[in-house]
């Protein structure tokens, strides 16, 4: 994916968790930038303040030493803290909008999701239903379910490990959407077609086949 180094990292159980918590995790991360930035204005209000103060000369004669010598240290290590202060918080921030934007993407990766494997993930995670209902559901033997579950799982990581922009991955869904309305479509078509012929044939055998002969 774009920028990997500095991409948050997912496995299954993780890809679990988000879809399970999405909200949550999205809001929690809101709530802490918004702390962090009140944090960080603080911080750089004692910045202001600091330098405002009278700067202390160590150069003048008989003030190099003694108590003197020992505000100066005291002084010189706030400056130190502070600064260290301002270096974490913008640490942090750059860590909470990593995790911002890899939650973003993981979900968007599953919205890419299409049919069973789409309603599978959707139900158990997103939804939260109970595994045997949402297998029940399905029609399909429990061998197929899980694999079908599986792999929607291996889908959501591959496309988010992609080298693919979001925006490619949003477009990505517009065309398995419209590709899956379209199979639909034509497989609801087909079975229209398929049921007038039946009733044709049957049609014809009552009158004795299309020619009045029975063939």
């Amino acid at each position: 994916m774009p920028n990997e180094t500095n991409a948050m990292k997912v496995d299954s159980e993780k890809i679990k968790n988000v879809l399970r918590h999405h909200h949550e995790l999205t809001r929690q991360i809101h709530n802490q930038l918004l702390d962090i930035r009140k944090k960080i204005d603080e911080v750089e209000q004692q910045a202001i303040e600091m330098a405002s103060y009278p700067k202390i000369d160590l150069s003048i004669e008989g003030r190099g030493s003694g108590e003197h010598k020992d505000l100066a240290d005291v002084y010189l290590k706030y400056q130190k803290l502070v600064r260290t202060q301002e270096r974490e918080l913008t640490d942090e921030i750059i860590a909470l909008t990593v995790n911002a934007e890899g939650i973003h993407r993981l979900y968007l990766c599953f919205q890419s999701l299409t049919g069973e494997e789409y309603n599978i993930i959707n139900r158990i995670y997103v939804k939260g239903e109970l595994y045997k209902s949402v297998e029940k559901d399905s029609g399909l033997n429990h061998r197929v379910f899980e694999e079908r579950r599986k792999q929607a799982i291996l889908d959501i990581q591959q496309l988010y490990e992609s080298d693919l922009s979001n925006k490619q991955i949003v477009n990505l869904r517009k065309d398995n959407t419209f590709s899956r309305e379209k199979k639909e479509k034509g497989k609801k078509e087909y079975q229209q077609i398929s049921l007038a012929d039946i009733d044709w044939n049957f049609e014809c055998i009552g009158d004795g086949g299309k020619d009045g002969v029975i063939k």
